[in-house]
């Protein structure tokens, strides 16, 4: 079959290598990289319940969870899809530690929240009772408030720790007084012209002056998008070094990215990026050709499947006019509200509430097999979606977007490969 992909998140480059795995050709159109360059680069598949608590087990606790909300994504996906795609990412990748219950990870203003996978170089970093940590700042990176997190660490409720915090310098492109994520990791990798051993050494040689006996080192997720630089900065210092992730631009994110748009490179999945989905052809219920926008051209190409993985609100796929009105960019589907938590919810950029509906919480309605749906009937009878493009969650609070995500691509490459 020929099958177009829209989007370039996790769930549309989950089921585009998925697809492709199983023979079938199989064509990414996106606009921009997808939300992975965003994310912490850990997997949630649901961190916190109802009653504001962590969830213990992700995958146990699902069934409770649509069991009070049928409308929620997970009750059309199904636990063991979940289950299927955070296996097939840690496997895929090989950047994960074994995925099971939920952990508890720092974040890079000293909270503590659960999710069910975290990547090797954060397993260190993890909260267990009777560590000891120390938060280690640098002044070149503004993102990561040693004091200030250590002390939040040291007040949560979730594990007892004790913390102290040391800010050291470390220029990685002198003369910056700022640098970001992305220039710290090529400084450790030795890429773009800068000098990896060099600033490896002066990062341990900084280390090495504050660490004390049975503390494990927390450091920004900044250490490198390949291994060798965390392995090599843990093995010489002798002691536990973990990364705590901070906000975008997001290193531990980018691996992920960038090991799954290696393997589309690999397996020869066309990726046309700067692209746009602006119409489409339908014959009798069944998508025919997308209209694909690229380079100031409008190109029609013949499917027989499509995967919809372009986002949600957040990406445009769903998008709020002028007139308040909200609605599928492509297709027109047919959306689901949720109603909202908090009715006067307001954010920065005005009201997130709009007729006492929750806008984040916007999208497509899916059958088991992911077909986006009209009321009870699938809109198309090959259409399917993924990821946040499908509504009826707060992944944002309940820490579910990766489970979603994941589990979403699976199921829909199922339904796919049982019409070959």
């Amino acid at each position: 079959m020929r099958i177009i992909v829209i989007g370039s998140g996790l769930a549309g480059l989950t089921a585009a290598l998925r697809l492709r795995d199983a023979g079938h050709h199989v064509d990414i159109v996106t606009k921009g990289w997808g939300g992975l360059l965003l994310s912490s680069g850990t997997l949630d598949v649901y961190g916190w319940g109802k009653d504001g608590r962590p969830v213990l087990d992700p995958y146990a606790a699902i069934a409770d969870l649509v069991a009070e909300d049928p409308g929620h994504p997970y009750a059309a996906i199904g636990v063991e899809a979940v289950r299927e795609g955070i296996d097939w990412l840690c496997s895929t990748t090989g950047l994960f530690a074994k995925a099971g219950n939920n952990v508890l990870i720092p974040t890079a203003i000293g909270a503590v929240r659960p999710t069910a996978a975290v990547q090797n170089t954060m397993v260190p970093s993890l909260m267990e009772d009777g560590k000891k940590f120390l938060v280690v700042g640098i002044r070149q990176f503004r993102d990561f408030p040693a004091a200030f997190i250590a002390d939040n660490l040291a007040r949560s409720p979730l594990a007892k720790v004790e913390t102290r915090a040391v800010t050291i310098s470390l220029a990685p492109r002198k003369p910056e007084a700022d640098s970001t994520g992305t220039t710290f990791a090529r400084a450790f990798d030795g890429t773009a012209g800068l000098d990896g051993p060099s600033t490896r050494d002066a990062l341990i040689h900084e280390l090495r002056a504050h660490v004390r006996d049975g503390e494990t080192v927390l450091l920004p997720a900044i250490l490198g998008f390949a291994p060798d630089a965390y392995q090599e900065i843990s093995a010489e210092l002798g002691v536990p070094v973990g990364e705590v992730p901070v906000p975008p631009p997001s290193i531990p994110g980018r691996r992920i990215n960038d090991v799954l748009i290696q393997l589309c490179r690999d397996k020869r999945i066309d990726i046309s990026l700067n692209a746009e989905v602006i119409g489409f052809e339908a014959s009798g219920g069944h998508v025919t050709a997308l209209q694909v926008q690229r380079a100031g051209r409008v190109t029609t190409n013949k499917v027989d499947a499509v995967v919809y993985a372009g986002g949600g609100l957040e990406s445009g796929s769903i998008q709020r006019n002028s007139y308040g009105e909200i609605r599928e960019r492509v297709f027109d589907l047919p959306l689901t509200f949720l109603d909202a938590e908090d009715p006067e919810t307001t954010g920065v950029t005005g009201s997130v509430v709009v007729n006492g509906k929750d806008i984040f919480g916007t999208g497509v309605c899916v059958n088991a097999d992911m077909l986006a749906l009209d009321g009870d009937a699938p809109a198309y009878d090959n259409l399917y979606c993924a990821g946040s493009v499908i509504g009826g969650a707060r992944p944002w609070s309940e820490k579910s977007g990766e489970g979603i995500a994941l589990g979403s691509a699976v199921a829909a490459t199922r339904a796919i490969l049982r019409r070959d």
